[in-house]
């Protein structure tokens, strides 16, 4: 067994001190496991110091094409105080000759000795903000909640996994990945069956990992945009959730009720919805549509003052909670992105918007789902004559745009047009009116950015009276079905 110097901050059953030194003796004694275990490990993840500088240096040496031998180690280590403590190379050649080491599985060690550095910080972060809690008995509840949220947060998050592949090998995994989804041998991204504009905004189908806004001004129908989606997503079974910062989940309801009964010209309004005024065919479509919400893998959920460990740790609670039901947690949206806070206190705007932009696409990735951020257009937009917005629009930071895998712009036509109505008489009235009839119950969606396809513009319907969305082939269907 292998000595350690200092008592442990921990429990002791949080690291695996023998693991990390057989992992050690491994590598040494073939040096082509580094490049199996060196995207996995970091020298920080070893609970000894000392076997966390060996693993790094072991590490250092194969990159440059040397051998990371005892032999060549032993210079290295000559004078390392703790090293010379535990009996100096001896100790290098000691980690070598462990029975069994060459029949462990690089990779199953890796990750467990990864694992148990991930526990011993998610178990420091804590005794921290214990310590902090039992210091700051005068702060609010809500905040001390937000400083656990956080530390598990920055406990949990990992750091982007280096990737390095010979062009080769990347040209066959790939190719045979697209095959895959080609023949339905594996999944082709995340499509919203039933509203195939998206799907063509987002480059054919969102993917896992990616991070998409959904921006506008004031009144454009974010919010109606990014739910009827949410609803067309969990339609299809995708696993989705809604997380509003702005709205109570009765008010968001109301909306989702006026829309999921809507049928042109015979369902009640979003007004009514809120008044209660059901007529007989929508008494008939909210029995249905209960019916059907059984199979909807939805989680709608109310925030207020959203900080990013708390939106971390609420999408990891949904995915353990979809997954004991059989469901997987695919898509994420948020209503908005200038509502979400940084962990960080005391940060210029600039800055925390940066860094919520920065976060966000880790948490994706880290966590395996498509995030979609609504935001607010700053108001340099109105400024102009052509009010289509731009992606140099975007409120607050330039890394929001750099961030995003895509970005999709929510533009009415019809929301200007009826605030520049001409007086009766004036001869342009009759011009305004054609423009006006011509955008009625219309909304462009506008991708600016797409990083896995090409930039596009829908035009898709939408009902305001009733916060419906529809797409492009709303009417035409309609007939199809009649």
């Amino acid at each position: 067994m292998v000595k350690r110097i200092e008592a442990p901050a921990y429990p002791a059953r949080l690291a695996s001190i023998d693991t990390e030194a057989a992992m050690l003796g491994m590598l040494m004694l073939d040096n082509r496991r580094v490049d199996m275990v060196a995207d996995m490990l970091a020298p920080e993840d070893f609970a000894e110091p000392l076997n966390g500088r060996i693993y790094g240096r072991i590490v250092e040496l194969v990159s440059l094409g040397r051998q990371a031998t005892t032999v060549n180690l032993k210079d290295d280590f000559a004078e390392d105080p703790q090293l010379l403590e535990l009996g100096g190379p001896g100790f290098l050649v000691q980690l070598t000759n462990a029975q069994g080491i060459l029949i462990l599985n690089p990779r199953d060690t890796a990750k467990h000795l990864a694992e148990l550095a991930t526990k011993r910080r998610l178990y420091a972060e804590l005794l921290r903000v214990a310590d902090e809690i039992g210091e700051s008995i005068d702060d609010p509840v809500e905040s001390l909640v937000d400083s656990v949220d956080g530390a598990m947060s920055q406990a949990l998050q990992r750091q982007e996994v280096a990737k390095s592949v010979s062009i080769e090998r990347a040209w066959d995994t790939t190719l045979q990945q697209i095959e895959d989804e080609a023949n339905g041998r594996a999944p082709q991204g995340l499509k919203v069956n039933g509203f195939d504009d998206w799907n063509r905004l987002v480059g054919g189908s969102m993917r896992r990992g990616e991070v998409i806004i959904l921006a506008g001004r004031p009144s454009m129908g974010k919010t109606a945009v990014a739910l009827s989606t949410s609803l067309a997503a969990a339609r299809a079974g995708l696993g989705t959730l809604f997380v509003s910062l702005e709205m109570s989940v009765e008010e968001l309801m109301k909306r989702a009720i006026a829309d999921l009964i809507f049928d042109y010209g015979k369902s009640a309004s979003f007004d009514q919805v809120k008044k209660g005024q059901f007529n007989h065919f929508d008494k008939e479509r909210l029995a249905g549509v209960r019916a059907a919400l059984r199979e909807y893998p939805m989680t709608i959920r109310q925030e207020a003052g959203l900080k990013l460990g708390r939106l971390a740790m609420l999408i990891r609670r949904t995915k353990r909670q979809m997954a004991a039901k059989g469901r997987q947690l695919d898509i994420v949206f948020v209503d908005y992105l200038g509502l979400v806070k940084s962990d960080q206190r005391a940060q210029k705007r600039y800055e925390e918007v940066s860094e919520v932009s920065r976060t966000i696409k880790q948490i994706a990735r880290e966590l395996d789902v498509a995030i979609i951020m609504l935001a607010q257009l700053n108001r340099e937009v109105e400024k102009r004559e052509d009010k289509r917005p731009q992606l140099s629009d975007l409120r607050d930071s330039g890394e929001i745009e750099q961030d995003a895998d895509t970005v999709i712009f929510v533009y009415r036509e019809q929301y200007y047009l009826e605030r520049s109505e001409p007086r009766e008489g004036d001869k342009k009235r009759v011009e305004w009116q054609i423009a006006l009839d011509a955008c009625r119950d219309k909304v462009e969606l506008i991708s600016a950015k797409v990083r896995n396809g090409a930039i596009t513009k829908r035009e898709c319907n939408f009902f305001a009276t009733h916060q419906a969305v529809r797409g492009s082939d709303y009417f035409s269907s309609r007939r199809r079905d009649d």
